[in-house]
Order: structure tokens, then C-alpha cells, then sequence
């Protein structure tokens, strides 16, 4: 069994990352119209393969941070943005130190759901506070306890790509709303499975944490229709500043 990422992170892009970009850079776009947010350096924390580093360079911010744990994801983001001044931090977020404080930090693709305790979720949300400028925004996507996918049968996904497939089975336990997800990814005739835990939260408890770290919450959205949140929405985006 591998840690998460390490055996999917050459084949990430293909097989998931890029279908799901373009949702996360036009909620991204609505969210900075919405609130009116400038900023002139950011961090994208778990930024995976790099993509939305690549993409805020590209809109020509002036400096931009990349962090991940996994140092397989961090060497496709880094090999992705060779060349345009971004730079990578292999750190874990719980315990997030930036070499600058910047004026904004992202999060996204539901990232923060690896954070399986209130406890450690409230320490990491402390260390994206301590890495802001003032007046500095954080924004991140997370899922709820009212995922769509709460039936007691296995959820089964097989993605087929160039070379490799990845079967995903996943299975929601509604007690405890952790998501579990059984990843195995053949190819060259061999595979290699990794399992990926993932807590569900509230709003509500959310909205706490974020209070408790000093934040102001701005805004709490679907992260699909873009209305307000509510209890039963299973994947909402958060704006918030300090």
C-alpha cells in the first residue's frame, strides 16, 4: 500500500485533474469578482500538480507559492511550471510557514478533507491565518456530511487512460462521514493501490473553526451553482479574511 499520490501523481492529470479545472478556475474567477479581492502574491496550498499555480502566473500575479506533502506530486507541478518564477514548498498545510506572508492562500478540490479531526483542521486554518498579510483572503472548497453518495453500496469508478487505468472504490460511512476511497492504479501489467481517508464537515462547523482561527467569513457558496450554502449543500466554497 502507497501513501496518497505517490503511485497517481504521473497519471493525475490525465486520468482526473484536468476534467475538473475548469470548474475551480471559473468558481475561483466568480468568487475574486464577487468579493472584489486583490492580490499581488498568493499561495496554493496542496496545489497538487501545479495546475492552478500555472494558472495564477498566467494571470500575471508577481509571486506565487505552490505547497504540497506529497514530493511526487510537487516534482509533476514543478516540472509543469519550469521557467515562470513560481515557486514549491513540500510542507505539509496543518503546519504551513511561507517564506512571505501573502495576500491570498487557496485550497482547492476538496483538499482540506484529508484533515480528519476539528482539532487539526482549527490548527491549519491558525497556520493559513499567520501566513497572510492583513486584510489578506483565503478561499478553499470543501465537502459536507450530506455528500450525494451516502448509499450503503460501494461507489465504483474506472477511468482509462494512455498506458494505465485507475479504479476507484469508494464508500461513504455516514456515522463517523468519513469517505473512504480504495485507489488502484495498473499499468505495465503491475498494480499498486493507495487508500485515501476524507472527513465530511458541516457548515456550521466550518463557520466555527474559521471564528476560532480569527477569520471573518465573507461568504459560504454551492460550489457548483454559486447560491448561498445551505445544511444539505455536499460541497461548498469558503471566502474568508483576516
Amino acid at each position: 500500500m502507497h501513501a496518497p499520490y505517490a503511485t497517481l501523481a504521473p497519471l493525475y492529470d490525465t486520468l482526473l485533474g484536468d476534467r475538473f479545472f475548469a470548474q475551480i478556475w471559473y468558481t475561483f474567477e466568480w468568487l475574486v469578482r464577487r468579493y472584489g479581492i486583490r492580490f499581488a502574491s498568493a499561495a496554493d496550498v496542496a496545489c497538487g500538480t501545479g495546475t492552478f499555480v500555472r494558472y495564477l502566473r498566467e494571470q500575471g500575479v508577481p509571486v506565487v507559492y505552490g505547497v504540497d506533502r506529497s514530493p511526487e506530486m510537487l516534482r509533476v507541478a514543478i516540472a509543469k511550471n519550469h521557467g515562470n518564477g513560481a515557486r514549491f514548498l513540500l510542507q505539509d498545510f496543518a503546519t504551513l510557514q511561507l517564506p512571505h506572508a501573502v495576500d491570498l492562500i487557496t485550497c482547492n478540490f476538496h483538499s482540506l478533507n484529508y484533515v480528519l479531526t476539528t482539532h487539526d483542521l482549527l490548527r491549519t486554518l491558525r497556520h493559513f491565518y499567520s501566513n497572510l498579510k492583513p486584510g489578506g483572503h483565503l478561499i478553499f472548497d470543501i465537502f459536507t456530511d450530506r455528500l450525494p453518495r451516502q448509499s450503503s453500496e460501494p461507489c465504483v469508478e474506472h477511468v482509462i487512460g494512455i498506458g494505465a487505468t485507475v479504479l476507484r472504490v469508494g464508500k461513504w460511512d455516514p456515522r463517523r462521514s468519513i469517505w473512504t476511497a480504495v485507489v488502484s492504479i495498473s499499468r505495465n501489467g503491475r498494480s499498486q493501490q493507495e487508500i485515501h481517508l476524507q472527513r465530511g464537515y458541516p457548515v456550521a462547523v466550518i463557520a466555527g473553526l474559521l471564528a476560532q482561527a480569527r477569520f471573518t467569513l465573507l461568504g459560504a457558496h454551492d460550489f457548483h451553482a454559486l447560491g448561498p450554502a445551505a445544511t444539505s449543500t455536499p460541497r461548498v466554497v469558503y471566502v474568508a479574511r483576516i
